[in-house]
């Protein structure tokens, strides 16, 4: 049986006391994180566990401290968070904000728990799968014949990964490329379409956060003060929805 972080030791002590109470042999039961994994000192096994208060006692601990000093409601906000920036990240539209969502989540537990262990492991799988990947792909293209493609690699990477080691990367390498002044028109391409995208993004961000009215309007301007680029064509689409 696994039980879902987000429970308050309360309700899995409820839980856990059916089989104790019930005299039957206690089968393994652990909490788990969103990505599976086990968060440690949850597990109850029938051949360690013999005292139910004792055991309670301990997960309860094991759990608090896993959630990073965020209370259970707290917790609660973020796994439903979690879960949202991961589903961003996969369906394409703007990967970006899953980052962004993922990186604030870290941010906000405490240094050294469980739980912001668990996310930047999540976050560190995609600076190391994708980022780095994009990195070396642009510096090629930057070095080689496609100038363009690669200043179009690096927005990529800041756009869709902020916070993470790779977007700082990126966004030096674009710095020291603005020095060229025969290709800062394809630089300033690229900037006006991350700066459209960043928009686009805010706009997103207060549908989520349950402000329609100020999602519409910031993606008004974004149709409006960015025209031609993609992301005032995604803010078109959004508007109309």
């Amino acid at each position: 049986m696994f039980a879902h972080p987000r429970l308050t030791a309360d309700a899995y002590s409820s839980a856990v006391s059916r089989y104790f109470d019930s005299g039957i042999q206690v089968p393994i039961v652990i909490f788990a994180d969103p990505s599976g994994r086990e968060i440690p000192g949850t597990r109850l096994d029938h051949s360690k566990a013999q005292v139910k208060s004792t055991y309670l006692d301990h997960a309860r601990k094991a759990l608090e401290g896993f959630r990073g000093g965020r209370t259970a409601d707290e917790a609660k906000r973020d796994w439903k968070a979690y879960g949202q920036g991961l589903r961003l990240r996969a369906d394409g539209r703007d990967p970006g904000a899953g980052v962004e969502i993922l990186v604030a989540l870290r941010d906000a537990a405490k240094k050294g728990s469980p739980i912001r262990q668990s996310l930047d492991e999540t976050l560190g799988r995609l600076d190391e799968d994708e980022a780095k990947g994009l990195v070396l792909v642009a510096e090629a293209d930057l070095a080689g014949e496609d100038f363009a493609a690669g200043v179009e690699g690096l927005f990529q990477v800041v756009r869709e990964f902020p916070g993470l080691p790779s977007a700082t990367k990126a966004a030096g390498l674009l710095s020291a490329a603005k020095s060229d002044a025969a290709r800062a028109a394809s630089i300033a391409k690229e900037q006006r379409e991350l700066d459209a995208w960043l928009a686009l993004r805010a706009g997103d961000r207060h549908l989520r956060e349950g402000r329609p009215k100020e999602a519409k309007d910031a993606w008004e301007k974004v149709a409006s003060g960015f025209s031609g680029t993609r992301a005032a064509k995604e803010a078109a689409e959004r508007k109309a929805e």
